[in-house]
């Protein structure tokens, strides 16, 4: 090899070679540098190119001549903005420099370059300084095209509708895509993932990870808790992540199906309502008919009566008979899907008196377990807008309720009262009383406390009934503390001061005969 300094390019020698030899080691070394895919240039004491290889020459896109003897401070590794150029640093420091910039046509080529002082440690560049650079535009593309699908990846990941969660083998949630941070779980991470799921749900979910971590794929339907408190259906598919060979985490997809659940749900509950609806007009017609037996001899029975106890006992059971029948085409409406209205003025006060004593069987026959007490609280006549059949039928189901309510005894208190804009009646129990989540699903079809003994129609046809007639029904219960259903409806503005006549004569008289407290 030619001494550091001489401006002499590698040349190739055809001569024969032996390793013994130090001729021969020196062209073996010459061919090796030639040979190198990375650029090559020895800078003599004087910082100018005094060797060169092809792959330096064809990134300077230079013959070797031109190479030889120029200055490094001439050559492309000179950053913009930096005063000194790379072989300079690396000869005054002592130390290796690397850079990477751009050269070539039109600066398209990413190169990175190194700097090695040949007395690496003395600040002097009397040993000259030797030069590699380094093509790494592939690396570079294959870089951007693993970032371009890492991108591409991730967004796909995020405009999913489907939650992901990547969970460590301890179960513990590593990363989640923008539709679960969204959702609001960004503070999930980190923290495992069992704790956001519902407790009736964790024994299928632990099963599913530890299955997962197995390497199997599961799929089930749970339930999970949201950061705030929101409990919610979803399907879950989980996934190993496999690394080396092995398991090494768990993949989750939720996907939320709370509203196609619900909408299952109401889809079954009209189905359940239009079979409800079909067998009820067939049983309607056939109570009607013996309504009507009913209703032809009880008025027989009035006409041939003398004594007056009898007469008003007849005509309490003519009322209820014709309040079943208005029942019964109501059901017939119902199924047929027509809808009349036949309201009038309703005086609340004689509605719920009226009722009480159709209602006083059931509590009489409920005495024999336990003492029930009924008192009225009425306030002036107080009248509204509708159908006085309908609304009784909403007080005696209120009553009746109230009397299941309490097996051992108690106290029932039944009342109407005068407000701005409406009329209201209610009916109170000291009963035990019912949870939130009971209170928030009284009025559902089909739900019933009472188990074999309910059919779960009673308040969901009340609550129907009072939306006809454009009023509201309210229920404020706590448990141990007793229930109170209050019903309040538009008022009937033009009756304010008039007085109407009693729908029975006979109620203020029963009332005061079998001592119902006012």
């Amino acid at each position: 090899m030619k001494e550091a300094g001489l401006s002499t390019p590698i040349e190739n020698s055809d001569s024969p070679s032996s390793v013994d030899g130090e001729a021969s080691v020196d062209t073996l070394l010459l061919r090796a540098l030639e040979a190198l895919p990375d650029a090559f240039y020895l800078f003599g004491p004087d910082n100018k190119v005094c060797q060169n290889n092809a792959a330096a020459r064809k990134l300077q896109s230079q013959n070797d001549e031109s190479l030889l003897g120029r200055s490094c401070c001439e050559m492309f590794w000179r950053p913009e903005g930096v005063e000194q150029c790379i072989v300079d640093r690396a000869g005054e420091a002592g130390e290796t420099v690397e850079i990477e910039m751009l050269v070539g046509t039109e600066d398209a080529l990413p190169v990175r370059v190194s700097a090695y002082p040949l007395n690496p440690g003395e600040q002097s560049s009397a040993g000259g300084v030797v030069v590699f650079a380094c093509d790494i535009s592939d690396l570079r593309r294959a870089e951007a095209e693993a970032i371009a699908n890492k991108s591409f990846l991730a967004s796909i990941a995020d405009r999913t509708p489907d939650e992901i969660y990547s969970l460590d083998k301890s179960g513990r949630i590593a990363w989640m895509n923008e539709r679960a941070e969204s959702d609001g779980l960004l503070m999930m991470s980190g923290r495992p993932f069992l704790d956001f799921i519902a407790e009736e749900s964790q024994s299928i979910a632990s099963e599913n990870l530890n299955r997962t971590l197995e390497g199997q794929d599961t799929q089930s339907e749970m339930q999970t808790v949201s950061s705030d408190g929101t409990i919610r259906d979803v399907e879950a598919h989980t996934s190993p992540l496999w690394k080396d060979g092995e398991v090494d985490g768990v993949l989750v997809f939720l996907r939320d199906v709370t509203d196609r659940k619900r909408a299952q749900e109401v889809v079954a509950q009209s189905e359940k309502l239009r079979a409800v609806g079909e067998l009820a007009a067939g049983v309607a017609h056939n109570l009607n008919n013996s309504l009507t037996v009913i209703q032809g001899r009880a008025q027989l029975l009035i006409r041939q009566a003398t004594d007056e106890p009898t007469i008003k006992s007849l005509k309490v059971i003519t009322e209820a008979v014709e309040d079943g029948s208005k029942t019964l085409r109501r059901i017939l409406e119902f199924a047929r899907r027509e809808s009349a209205e036949d309201f009038a003025p309703v005086e609340l006060g004689e509605l719920i008196t009226s009722s009480i004593e159709i209602a006083r069987p059931k509590w009489q026959r409920k005495s024999a377990q336990g003492k029930i007490e009924v008192a009225i609280e009425r306030n002036g006549p107080v009248y509204v807008f509708g159908e006085v059949a309908e609304l009784r039928e909403v007080v005696l189901n209120l009553i009746f309720n109230a009397v299941d309510a309490m097996p051992e005894g108690g106290s029932i208190e039944v009342g109407a009262r005068a407000e701005i804009a409406s009329g209201c009646f209610w009916v109170a129990d000291t009963g035990p009383g019912m949870s939130a989540e009971v209170s928030d699903r009284i009025f559902e079809p089909f739900f019933t406390t009472k188990g074999s003994r309910g059919t779960g129609l009673g308040l969901s046809a009340s609550h129907g009934i009072i939306s006809r007639h454009h009023g509201e029904i309210l229920v404020v219960s706590e448990l141990g503390e007793g229930t109170r259903f209050e019903v309040r409806l538009p008022i009937y503005e033009s009756a304010a001061g008039r007085k109407k006549e009693p729908q029975s004569h006979l109620v203020e008289s029963l009332v005061e005969e079998l001592g119902i407290v006012h």
